[in-house]
């Protein structure tokens, strides 16, 4: 199992401090809950009873302090990141990477849209003449295809293009409050 300090800075922000214990959890924090009971249950410190109804709290969770009281018995505890820009750069890292995955994945799914809608049409219409036509769903095809590869191979560039956006948010923020 991981040390105490990498589970907790797995979490967007640490579920722990107070601040933190109010904000919503993300679906990767509830992802990251999860894998840290699977592996208490892999090394026996949960049954699989205990597992399934963790498990099924996490997953309702809406706030980040609620993981916390489900994890804290099976964590080394450790003290919260007494550097704070250093947490918030790591949880800045993390929601970027998250952003990022849903970006790629919003991406791969329109793409598989287009082309089976494409397809679908091209067949109809080709039932429908009596013959194949010509292939014309290769072009909506490729061209949202090049899309969601060209986001693949800028992942880098992309991560730290959100990681500004999300850091301009936040100076945003705080200078409102």
């Amino acid at each position: 199992m991981a040390s105490g300090a990498e589970i907790w800075s797995g979490f967007s922000a640490d579920p722990r401090e107070p601040d933190a214990a109010l904000l919503r959890a993300t679906d990767a924090d509830r992802d990251h809950a999860v894998t840290v009971l699977r592996d208490a249950y892999a090394d026996g410190r949960l049954t699989r009873d205990e597992f399934e109804a963790r498990s099924a709290e996490v997953l309702g969770t809406r706030l980040v302090g609620g993981l916390a009281a489900l994890l804290t018995d099976l964590v080394v505890a450790t003290p919260a990141p007494v550097v704070r820009q250093a947490a918030n750069r790591s949880s800045l890292q993390v929601q970027a990477v998250t952003q990022y995955q849903r970006d790629l994945r919003d991406a791969r799914n329109g793409w598989i849209f287009v082309s089976g809608l494409c397809v679908a049409i091209w067949g109809a219409t080709s039932i429908a003449s009596g013959g194949l036509l010509f292939f014309w769903p290769i072009f909506p095809s490729l061209g949202v295809g090049i899309g969601y590869f060209s986001m693949q191979l800028n992942r880098e560039s992309r991560i730290e293009a959100i990681e500004d956006k999300i850091a301009a948010k936040r100076r945003r923020r705080r200078g409102l409050e």
